[in-house]
């Protein structure tokens, strides 16, 4: 008779130890399936976390007295200006923009115009007369990677993005253009700082998520309605002098924060940068703030998987063991009629697998019932100690209580900073086949230490000593 026969047949038979076998192993599969495929869970969840808020890095001029390019200049009584000689051209920017992993380069620099034919929404904050036909304009390289419109502070309803081959391009506010009655392809006319007049077309128009209320304090050429983008052409045209001969700063966003440090050491790669003039900012607090309760997670289930195969082991070499002694009498039997050791122990080995194919095949049910409320229960702890945490740094921070206003709608920043990641918990063929895999390791090795003890003694040996 060949071993799996025999083995079938005491599992048929001794009902009452399969039963408990099967249930063993039902638990101890939906156990080892919950960390798999929360595991999995985890990780996929932190791949979509980093696609969504990605991770930024800051090129700006260095305006530190490292810089040997920085300029200070005396502007009479309105004060000084200082300016570096080394900006950043269009040419840096599309050396980073070719950088595997870049998303966006939002590449800018900021100066007010004079735009005196134009009617402007009025700010809270007195100024000078000579600032009250004033807007704050934004050279870009391509209006569409601007941090306000790829964070949804800004939506383009009308016309089209400026690009980086644009000359003499504008894009406006829909408000201001309707309190101007002007339209995409309409003009407006500014001064350059040598009285030149620059004519600038009007490409787009764009509505802002949100407006001031009355009670922020902004003066008029800082409200969002009187912004201007243009194209740098158009910014060194009105500029016209060597403090803006580029942009002051590009922030470059990319697609995975994981990546953020082998892409800040291709730029730092790029030969058309000078760094004694330039700093990179590296900024990937918002990825690591929404995916804290995820990597906490990732090892909590290492931690649980690690554990439930070693509880498994123990436990099922311990009642193997126990039943291995009541069968001694049966394993000297089957050596003293010849019957190889191997197959003996093959016979045990196909016992425990017969009754974990059954057990395994319907962990399948129960792990997805309990997998998705494990998963939830442990990321809704590591949630809770993630908050604590950030209410004690902040009453650390602060602890008068005091909180700043909040102005940040214009930055471009809108991550919502109570992100709570979701696990989408499914168990598919891949857990399966792994936990198949893990499963089948656990019973070789229960059943090996069962046997040992029992494998090692010579028939006659066993015999002796069940007489």
């Amino acid at each position: 008779m060949s071993f799996l026969k025999r083995a079938w047949l005491y599992v048929t038979r001794k009902k009452g130890k399969s039963l408990l076998l099967f249930i063993i192993l039902l638990v101890m599969a939906t156990f080892v399936l919950t960390g798999l495929s929360l595991g999995k869970a985890s990780d996929n969840a932190q791949q979509e976390l980093r696609q969504s808020l990605g991770g930024e890095f800051l090129l700006s001029v260095d305006y530190s007295q490292n810089n040997p390019y920085l300029i200070t200049e005396s502007m009479g009584e309105t004060g000084t200006v200082m300016y570096s000689t080394k900006q950043i051209t269009p040419e840096i920017v599309q050396s980073i923009k070719e950088i595997p992993g870049v998303k966006y380069c939002d590449a800018n620099t900021e100066s007010l115009a004079v735009f005196a034919d134009m009617s402007l929404f009025a700010g809270n904050i007195p100024i000078d007369e000579e600032y009250s036909h004033s807007v704050k304009t934004r050279g870009v390289w391509r209006s569409d990677e601007s941090g306000l419109f790829t964070s949804g502070s800004l939506t383009l309803t009308a016309g089209r993005h400026i690009t980086e081959n644009d000359t003499n391009t504008a894009i406006i506010s829909r408000d201001l253009a309707e309190k101007n009655n002007l339209k995409v392809g309409d003009i407006i006319t500014t001064h350059s700082n040598d009285e030149t007049e620059v004519k600038i077309e009007i490409v787009g128009l764009f509505e802002p998520k949100a407006i001031e209320s009355f009670t922020d304090q902004v003066t008029t050429y800082d409200k969002i309605q009187n912004h201007i983008f243009i194209d740098l052409a158009t910014a060194i045209a009105i500029e016209n002098s060597s403090a803006v001969q580029g942009f002051f700063e590009a922030t470059i966003v990319v697609d995975d924060p994981q990546s953020m440090d082998a892409i800040i050491s291709a730029v730092k790669e790029i030969s058309l940068i000078d760094w004694d003039g330039f700093a990179i900012t590296a900024d990937n607090t918002a990825y690591d703030a929404a995916a804290s309760s995820l990597k906490q997670l990732s090892q909590l289930v290492s931690t649980f998987l690690i554990i439930i195969i070693a509880v498994s082991i123990v436990i099922l070499s311990l009642i193997l063991t126990m039943w291995a002694r009541g069968r001694i009498h049966e394993t000297g039997v089957l050596l003293s009629v010849g019957i190889r050791k191997t197959s003996v122990f093959g016979q045990y080995l196909t016992e425990v697998l017969i009754i974990a194919v059954l057990a395994f095949s319907l962990s399948f049910f129960s792990g997805n019932m309990i997998a998705g409320q494990v998963g939830n229960y442990f990321l809704g702890q590591q949630n809770n100690t993630s908050a604590e945490q950030s209410a004690d740094e902040v009453a650390a921070a602060d602890p008068g209580g005091a909180v700043a206003g909040d102005d940040n709608f214009l930055s471009g920043d809108t991550t919502d900073e109570n992100t709570t990641p979701e696990l989408n918990v499914v168990i598919s063929g891949t857990e399966m086949l792994q936990m198949f895999g893990l499963g089948i390791l656990i019973i070789t090795l229960s059943v090996g230490m069962a046997s040992v003890p029992v494998m090692r003694l010579k028939p006659r040996e066993i015999l002796s000593k069940m007489s």
